[in-house]
């Protein structure tokens, strides 16, 4: 009986470590990097009680697993005055983001149009801790590690999707 039970148990690990879960089925492991370009002339400050609405438009360029470019509009909420965002550069307050992307370009070779959203926290300094998560066009999840206005870097699992 322990024979048996463990040549099962030994088929069922192998099962499970060359067979994909259901959920995984057609995705790639994503990876890459990307520079930012802000338009400043679109930099719009709003003041909200000691905090100051930041809107700004963009371009992202994507180098990895992801090819191409994305139009990008961020929100951001600083834990600064708009006359102390003004007047430094970014990542010289805190902030929380979200940033709406319409990406164009390739994913692991194939052409796609995907939107993306962009979330997270840019840290004293500029560091940022966030996620990119797309729709229309792709599924998945990355994770981004980045400078604040300059450039980062993501990994995670995307697929491609009927639009």
């Amino acid at each position: 009986m322990r024979k048996s039970t463990s040549i099962a148990l030994t088929v069922l690990a192998f099962v499970l470590a060359t067979t994909a879960p259901t959920w995984a089925q057609g995705f790639v492991h994503a990876e890459g990097e990307f520079t930012v370009e802000i338009d400043f002339a679109t930099l719009s400050l709003t003041p909200i009680d000691e905090n100051c609405l930041i809107v700004v438009s963009g371009v992202v360029r994507f180098t990895g697993t992801l090819q191409g470019r994305a139009a990008t509009r961020t929100r951001a909420l600083a834990s600064a005055t708009c006359a102390d965002v003004a007047a430094l550069p970014p990542g010289a307050y805190e902030d929380v983001f979200t940033s709406a992307f319409e990406f164009a370009g390739r994913f692991d070779g194939r052409p796609v149009v995907a939107d993306l959203t962009y979330r997270g926290r840019t840290a004293l300094g500029g560091a940022i801790d966030a996620v990119l998560v797309p729709s229309n066009g792709l599924r998945g999840h990355l994770v981004v590690e980045g400078i604040v206005a300059v450039r980062g870097s993501s990994r995670g699992l995307l697929k491609a999707t009927d639009r």
